[in-house]
């Protein structure tokens, strides 16, 4: 073992459930292999350091994978190694099944929920909050969201991505409805009212339209896709997938725009993220 373990990466511990609940670090998260495969969406947003531990034929797979991934291995602990570790710092060794969280929303929604106060301000005082999350992808959002007591309807068209999102909430213990289908057809979209309408990393300007429509006096559509100049990047480059600058606040201009700047992603595309609430 060349390197002692760095508290400032993600600790990914391998091993099977016995062999972590014996004796892990302190802050480390458990994601087994080969379940990891699956579990991409419980990792940090990509490009992200990790540690590994685990036996040598999993840790060089693993690592293989995740590189392939995009993220990037900076400690790969064999499991002897790791024992011997947690032995010189026995402060920070620990029993159980306690496995810290590495994944996040979007952080517009985490402001939107946590900082702002603006979902209390709503006109409607129903008991349950609905949200539609278009192209859900692995489903952070969703789930994040149905966390919060939204019930949330969950879009995307890839049936093997829906597959690994609905696992997900399973394991997160809360109910999604996830749907699978192309939001080109005609009952793709829910025929009800909602609170919010999230849209990340996805762009449809059919869909405007109905979206305003749907949304309730007082409620929100938060987006954070790609901008002009990311064709720079390699990825996207069709114009149907970018927005201009400007854009969503032309869209919207009858909403009352709260959030409208632009930020760069961890690879350096750059994204617009908006919030805008509709007028009561």
């Amino acid at each position: 073992m060349s390197a002692s373990f760095d508290e400032a990466f993600p600790l990914v511990d391998l091993r099977p459930a016995d062999s972590y609940a014996s004796a892990h670090f302190r802050g480390a998260t458990h994601l087994p292999w080969p379940d990891l495969k699956e579990r991409l969406s419980e990792l940090p947003p990509r490009p992200a350091e990790l540690q590994l531990v685990g036996d040598v034929a999993c840790l060089e797979e693993a690592c293989a994978f995740l590189n392939e991934k995009g993220y990037r291995v900076v400690q790969a602990w064999d499991e002897t190694d790791y024992l011997t570790e947690l032995q010189k710092s026995p402060g920070l060794g620990v029993s159980g099944m306690g496995s810290k969280r590495l994944w996040q929303p979007n952080s517009l929604l985490v402001w939107l929920v946590e900082s702002s106060g603006l979902l209390a301000s709503t006109s409607h005082s129903t008991s349950t909050q609905r949200l539609w999350d278009i192209g859900c992808g692995g489903g952070r959002d969703a789930v994040y969201m149905a966390q919060q007591g939204f019930e949330v309807t969950a879009i995307d068209q890839q049936d093997a991505v829906l597959s690994r999102a609905r696992r997900f909430s399973d394991r997160q213990g809360v109910s999604v409805h996830w749907k699978g289908c192309s939001v080109n057809e005609a009952d793709c979209l829910p025929n009800e009212t909602v609170e919010v309408v999230v849209m990340m990393r996805y762009l449809n300007r059919d869909l405007f339209p109905r979206l305003r429509q749907a949304i309730r006096p007082g409620g929100f559509v938060v987006m954070q896709t790609f901008i002009e100049g990311v064709e720079a990047f390699g990825s996207p480059k069709n114009p149907n997938f970018i927005l201009k600058r400007g854009e969503l606040a032309k869209t919207f201009s009858d909403f009352t725009i709260i959030v409208d700047k632009i930020d760069t992603l961890k690879d350096g595309r750059p994204v617009s993220s908006f919030i805008a609430q509709k007028k009561i």
